[in-house]
């Protein structure tokens, strides 16, 4: 009886890993209908932040409150839209507006300047969440998260020149 105990438990063991699952696609996340869908809890969209792949991510915290973040929205979109086929690069813009009635028209007002970049509203105003992603965040917007892989940089503050944004990404998109 006890080889059978034994061998189970290497087989329930052999199973077992310390590795967290990977982190579901920045696809589930985002609209597949280009309709910037709401979401209630940061756990939500914690994926726009563990993607593992070769990709790097702009994360661009903005609300249409902020005049500073409005002004850098098309330097955004034309980050994205210059960039050459061997550079992957996902911009992916994140409301924290909580009023309804701004949400609704940041469809309205993404495409009547432009910007084609894939958008989530996030309404957490816990301040919890800010806290996890960076321990210096206090809320202030924009602030910008460039990651690929384990390599982040956190920027608290707006970006002024399309050069400025580019140089914030290019050490991650030459790894």
């Amino acid at each position: 009886m006890r080889p059978l105990l034994l061998f189970t438990l290497l087989a329930i063991c052999a199973g077992c890993t310390s590795e967290a699952p990977p982190a579901p696609p920045v696809s589930d996340v985002l609209s597949a209908d280009g309709t910037p869908p709401v979401y209630a809890t940061y756990e939500a969209v914690a994926p726009l932040f563990a993607q593992t792949n070769d990709t790097t991510y702009l994360i661009n915290f903005w609300a249409t409150w902020c005049k500073p973040c409005l002004e850098e929205l098309p330097l955004l979109q034309e980050l994205s839209d210059g960039r050459t086929a061997d550079e992957a690069l996902r911009v992916i813009l994140v409301s924290l507006d909580t009023e309804p009635g701004a949400i609704a028209r940041i469809p309205e007002y993404l495409s009547g300047r432009g910007i084609k970049l894939p958008t989530v509203v996030l309404t957490d105003e816990s301040p919890g969440w800010m806290r996890d992603l960076d321990e210096k965040w206090d809320g202030s917007l924009p602030t910008t998260f460039v990651y690929r892989g384990p390599l982040r940089y956190i920027y608290r503050r707006p970006w002024r020149t399309l050069p400025d944004v580019r140089a914030a990404v290019a050490p991650l998109l030459g790894q």
